[in-house]
This record gives C-alpha cells, sequence and structure tokens, in this order.
C-alpha cells in the first residue's frame, strides 16, 4: 500500500477552508448540508430519465429506447468508475483530514458523514458526482442531445459545490476531490472511445429490451 503525504500547503487551505465555515453561523449549518446533499439528487435524475424515456416510447419506440440506453450507459459507467475509485481507495494510505487534523464539527455532522470509511483518496463523492456529470455531458456531444449536455452542466455545478464542501467541513483535503474528479472524467472519457462504446451501448440495447 502507497502512503500519500499531503503538501504543507494544501493541509493550511483545508485548515483555512474549515476555520471559515466555523467562523460563520451561517455557513457552519449549510455547508456540511451541501457536502451530502446533492447525492441525493443523482437518483431523482436517474427516475427524471426513466420517465422521460417511458413518455418518449409511447410516441416513439426508437426514441424511448435511445434514452433507455443512455441511462442504462450512464449508469454502468457511474459503476465502473466507482470500482475504479474503490480500486485505488485500497492501494493508497491516506486518513481523512478530520480524523489526522482534528478537523470536525461534531455538533452538525451530518447522517452520511458518521458511516465514512477511514479513506479519503480519492473521494468517492467526487468520482461520482463527477463521472454522472460528464457521462451526461459525453453523451449530449457524442449525439448532439441538448437535454444531456445541458444535464451535464448543472451536475458538473453540483459536483463542484459538493468537492468544496466536503472539503471546507473537513472530511477532505483538496488532493481527495481533485483525484475523484480526474477518476470520474478519465473513466467515462475511454468509456466514450468508440469500441469500447459500440461495445457498451449493444449490452445496453440488449438489457434495454429486457427491462
Amino acid at each position: 500500500m502507497f502512503k500519500l503525504v499531503e503538501p504543507q500547503w494544501w493541509i493550511a487551505i483545508s485548515k483555512m477552508l474549515f476555520a471559515w465555515m466555523q467562523a460563520s453561523v451561517f455557513w457552519s449549518y449549510r455547508i456540511p448540508v451541501l457536502a451530502d446533499i446533492f447525492v441525493f439528487t443523482y437518483p431523482i435524475y436517474f427516475l427524471v430519465l426513466y420517465i422521460y424515456w417511458m413518455v418518449q416510447g409511447r410516441r416513439s419506440k426508437v426514441e424511448g429506447m435511445k434514452y433507455k440506453m443512455a441511462s442504462l450507459y450512464i449508469f454502468a459507467g457511474t459503476c465502473v468508475s466507482f470500482i475504479v475509485n474503490i480500486g485505488i481507495q485500497f492501494l493508497v494510505d491516506k486518513a481523512r483530514p478530520n480524523i489526522v487534523l482534528w478537523l470536525a464539527d461534531l455538533k452538525h455532522e451530518t447522517i452520511l458523514n458518521k458511516f465514512m470509511p477511514t479513506s479519503s483518496f480519492p473521494s468517492d463523492h467526487a468520482t461520482v458526482t463527477m463521472s454522472i456529470a460528464m457521462m451526461s455531458l459525453f453523451r449530449g456531444i457524442k449525439n448532439k442531445d441538448k437535454k444531456f449536455l445541458r444535464f451535464g452542466g448543472i451536475l458538473i455545478i453540483f459536483s463542484l459545490v459538493t468537492g468544496f464542501a466536503r472539503v471546507a467541513s473537513g472530511v477532505h483535503r483538496p488532493t481527495d476531490i481533485i483525484a475523484g474528479s480526474l477518476v470520474g472524467s478519465i473513466v467515462p472519457l475511454i468509456l466514450m472511445r468508440k469500441p469500447i462504446y459500440r461495445f457498451g451501448t449493444g449490452i445496453a440495447e440488449r438489457i434495454g429490451k429486457i427491462i
């Protein structure tokens, strides 16, 4: 297992953001919420895609299948990104800043924060949120679909806000978020390469005909 040492200036940024959050009554309540709340938007996003393909399917089977395959491929791509991220976490020893730097806001700790693993690199939140955003964005670019371009843009903003909030709330360092965002961007980019994309959409089409 590799042990990563955080540069001192990154540690200083983590401490500065945490101190800023603690100094404000307004932000000390809201930053921990922002660190987790967008996670709950993604099931809603997939539900919206599901409903959309059901509606489109009644008008046109081709259109319905197109959105069904898109949602399946985005979901599958996110799962692959998450698996890659877990694999990296097994190879890298890096404890969370709230453990080693004593950054913890016990008063406003959220439910999800209470069940966090001790390893922080790369960030699962950053990986998953960025992966869903980039899979949507790349899908929009590849198929010239403005809906997915808009979805991707909005979800990238959600991912960036989540990453910032998790650093400010003391559960991640900036490098954890950057690494997670890179995993969540690179894996979707690879999955959108022609041979892999053709293979993946073929599987998605077969699954789409069953469900």
